[in-house]
């Protein structure tokens, strides 16, 4: 396996970069934070889903990642560079987001190299400040190895919302979501949507508002991870696409 350029970034980073990041749009004018969102989602359990990890900054919902091996997280570049991550914390093995399972802190983490602040390339890995004591509510997930065909149904699972108007849900919900056609994805987003990333589009359910990192699954191996969308529900959702991405991961974690 080819090695790969990889960033390793320091805990006290605490880079901005909100203000040029397409998500911007849809980051409310008081900089509040909000969590995960997904609308008409069914509750479920960290038994299903034992590889999500519920990411929260200065302890208030924030972002998700999922367990790649005992020590390492795989999440968006964008929940480690726009933040201070010495504020970040993460919470395994619980159906709920805020009580129970594990908890673990930032040792370092590396982002792509070529990630600028936009949705390409929105890929990172953590290094927890210690073992993850796997179960059958913790578990890592493996890697998608080809692409999806449009039309797929996958599924996605976080600790969103029920609906545009609740922030978060204090359990794990969770909800199917089709493959879209990447084209006509690329269609609506020209200049954000590249050949690295997959695109999910349902008008009933799905992700909302600071969804970053939901993982889109299918078959028990991870194939995106939520960057970026416009409205919820009426545009498209984008994630990365692991597969494209999974030499970098897998170098990123050798060290």
């Amino acid at each position: 396996m080819p090695r790969h350029s990889i960033v390793f970034v320091g805990l006290a980073r605490g880079l901005q970069i909100r203000g040029q990041h397409p998500r911007a749009n849809i980051i409310s004018s008081n900089n509040e934070k909000s969590s995960l969102g997904i609308i008409n989602g069914k509750t479920t359990s960290i038994q299903k889903f034992p590889f999500m990890v519920a990411i929260h900054l200065e302890n208030a919902p924030y972002s998700t990642g999922v367990i790649l091996n005992s020590r390492w997280i795989l999440t968006t570049a964008y929940t480690v560079s726009g933040c201070d991550t010495t504020e970040l914390s993460f919470r395994i093995g619980s159906t709920e987001s805020e009580n129970g399972g594990q908890n673990f802190t930032v040792d370092h983490f590396a982002v792509h190299e070529n990630y600028t602040g936009k949705w390409d390339n929105d890929v990172a890995v953590v290094k927890l400040n210690k073992p993850i004591k796997f179960g059958k509510n913790a578990k890592p997930i493996k890697l998608g190895t080809k692409n999806l065909k449009a039309g797929t149904k996958g599924m996605i699972a976080g600790w969103g919302g029920r609906s545009e108007s609740e922030e978060s849900s204090p359990v794990l919900m969770a909800t199917k979501v089709t493959v879209y056609d990447w084209q006509k994805c690329k269609n609506i987003y020209p200049d954000h949507v590249t050949p690295r990333q997959i695109c999910t589009y349902d008008t009933k359910t799905g992700p909302c508002n600071f969804d970053w990192g939901d993982p889109l699954v299918y078959k028990g191996a991870l194939y995106g991870q939520l960057t970026g969308f416009l409205e919820c529900l009426s545009h498209p959702v984008v994630y990365t696409d692991v597969p494209a991405y999974a030499d970098w991961i897998k170098s990123a974690i050798q060290e």
